[in-house]
């Protein structure tokens, strides 16, 4: 575990920067622009650049040694962060260079999931991807709380940015210290960048964990954007918008905790629970009278999410051969990308046309159908 223990660590570090770094980028654009639609360039340039560059981020980490990708896609993503501090005041550079951050970090992931069950003992593989889950929403809870921080006491975008690529750096060198191969997979038995899409639409064991996870997420990014509206009619304002966000990652952070404890235990049947636990608490944050049973609601669909992606990813590290598996992650990663974009979009329209209560019951929808799909996958 003390393997996973370090990555742990390096993954709170410059997720914590990165995510303080994004609401620096938001100050950026906005304050140079005044207009959201450059934002949501920004994002959408975010976006298109992880989707695109998903299957040869996962051909790199099965292809060389997974230990020099992560060190690699850090030092890369340091070098692109130094860029965006040095035109922190260009925003048009702003959202290039978030594109091509976004491509620099692809591998990371991929090979690090990958890796894992070859540094960590069998036994140890799901309390590992806990570990390592709960300090990733850990990082992204505490990075938009510093950043906001950082910049109301008058630091500059720039000053962040900068930060963010000593993360990277710091991330880089707990990777270096680890001292021992990550090992590589291999392309002679599973050939091309898309060789893990093409594994994982043949074997149901795969197919089934990977669709539910890509449901769910559907489900959270339409509650994501219902959210703010919901706090309105509740009366929680902008305050209780806040709220239900912090308690969304903050139920992720629990569930990821209760996850290195039961995910053992059986990860298929943990992950049909813990998306049916995930629509159970959009439901109610849909149906909710009060602004506190939203809250609630929020936080128990924040913990199913957080044991559910433990629970998937140790799942797909069980059956995806390792020669093969940094592209199976990948593919699985651009598609998520692919549908949160989609959901964020058809959450606006469905605010719209149903209220952020309908908005809700259709969130809770989808992780029902989740919880449908990996309640048949194979045990």
């Amino acid at each position: 575990m003390d393997v996973a223990r370090r990555l742990a660590l390096g993954r709170l570090v410059s997720l914590s920067g990165g995510s303080a770094a994004y609401i620096a980028l938001v100050a950026a654009i906005y304050g140079e622009t005044g207009s959201a639609l450059w934002v949501s360039a920004a994002i959408f340039s975010s976006v298109v650049a992880s989707v695109a560059s998903a299957p040869g981020a996962g051909w790199v980490g099965d292809r060389f040694d997974r230990r020099g990708v992560l060190i690699g896609s850090d030092v890369a993503a340091a070098v692109v962060s130094l860029a965006m501090a040095a035109t922190a005041k260009h925003a048009a550079a702003l959202v290039v260079l978030l594109g091509v951050s976004s491509i620099a970090q692809s591998p990371f992931e991929p090979a690090s999931a990958a890796a894992l069950p070859t540094v960590v003992p069998k036994r140890d593989v799901a309390r590992a991807n806990a570990l390592i889950a709960a300090t990733s929403s850990a990082g992204y809870l505490l990075g938009p709380l510093l950043g906001g921080a950082v910049l109301a006491v008058g630091a500059s975008p720039a000053t962040l940015f900068a930060v963010d690529a000593g993360t990277f750096v710091c991330s880089a060198v707990v990777v270096i210290l680890i001292g021992r191969p990550f090992g590589r997979g291999g392309t002679e038995q599973h050939p091309g960048a898309l060789a893990g899409l093409r594994l994982i639409a043949r074997e149901r064991g795969l197919r089934l964990p990977v669709l539910a996870g890509i449901v769910s997420l559907v489900g959270i990014g339409i509650a994501d954007v219902a959210s703010y509206p919901l706090s309105l009619n509740l009366g929680g304002g902008t305050a209780g918008y806040g709220a239900m966000t912090a308690l969304l990652g903050g139920g992720g952070l629990l569930g990821a905790a209760l996850a290195g404890r039961v995910v053992q235990s059986g990860p298929a049947r943990v992950l049909a629970a813990a998306c049916a636990a995930s629509a159970a608490g959009l439901a109610l944050a849909g149906a909710a009278p009060i602004l506190v049973i939203g809250l609630a609601g929020m936080a128990l669909a924040g913990a199913g999410r957080g044991l559910g992606d433990v629970a998937s990813v140790t799942l797909i590290q069980a059956r995806a051969p390792d020669e093969v598996r940094s592209r199976v992650f990948a593919a699985q990663d651009g598609a998520a990308h692919a549908a949160f974009s989609v959901s964020a979009f058809t959450g606006g329209l469905l605010v719209q046309l149903a209220g952020p209560h309908g908005a809700f019951a259709t969130a809770a929808a989808f992780a029902l159908g989740a919880a449908v799909l990996a309640g048949r996958t194979p045990r």
